[in-house]
């Protein structure tokens, strides 16, 4: 419904703008005859000023309502960094469609070999801990620092720049030295 409502407000937008420039009745206020009044009206909007702006947000209403009605059916989310030497990469929770809550499997998002069935997930577990044991250095992304205490991402990028927090990029991912992290934010 919010899909559908974000389409029809885009819709509705642009329609307003369509009929108060080219002096002509604006259409009802359904998706479907605002879609056909601004198809009729297409070239004239392809010509305005702010025909990038039209195409850029009926684009992403279209496709946001798109992912809506046709959802993946696989579920992906990051669990944590990978485990394996040198890797910066995160691992990711896989649950394929006819799995319910738990995932087949954990797999590196950068590293394709750096994958552990559920069936592995102990000895996953022993050489976490085994690394945090050991004092091995553990790095957050922004978004995990973002979501673990509540801050917004600026938020997070102010601390880690007024703190001087330890970093490293990979690729456009950064990490902030967890250690670093805990002593502002606790």
């Amino acid at each position: 419904m919010d899909a559908r409502d974000s389409l029809r407000v885009c819709l509705l937008a642009w329609s307003d703008l369509v009929a108060a420039e080219r002096a002509c009745a604006a259409p009802d206020r359904s998706v479907d005859t605002m879609a056909a009044f601004l198809h009729g009206h297409a070239r004239w909007l392809c010509a305005h000023a702010a025909a990038g702006d039209a195409v850029a947000e009926i684009t992403e209403a279209t496709a946001t309502a798109r992912r809506a009605a046709y959802p993946t059916r696989t579920r992906k989310f990051r669990v944590g960094s990978c485990v394996e030497p040198q890797c910066g990469g995160s691992l990711v929770a896989v649950i394929q469609p006819h799995e319910q809550l738990l995932p087949s499997e954990l797999r590196c998002d950068i590293a394709p070999e750096h994958t552990w069935p559920a069936h592995r997930w102990r000895e996953l577990d022993r050489r976490v801990s085994r690394q945090n044991a050991s004092g091995g250095e553990r790095w957050l992304t922004v978004v995990e620092v973002s979501k673990l205490w509540g801050l917004s991402t600026s938020n997070v990028y102010r601390l880690a720049s007024v703190n001087s927090w330890r970093r490293r990029a990979n690729g456009r991912r950064v990490y902030y030295y967890e250690a670093d992290v805990l002593q502002s934010v606790g």
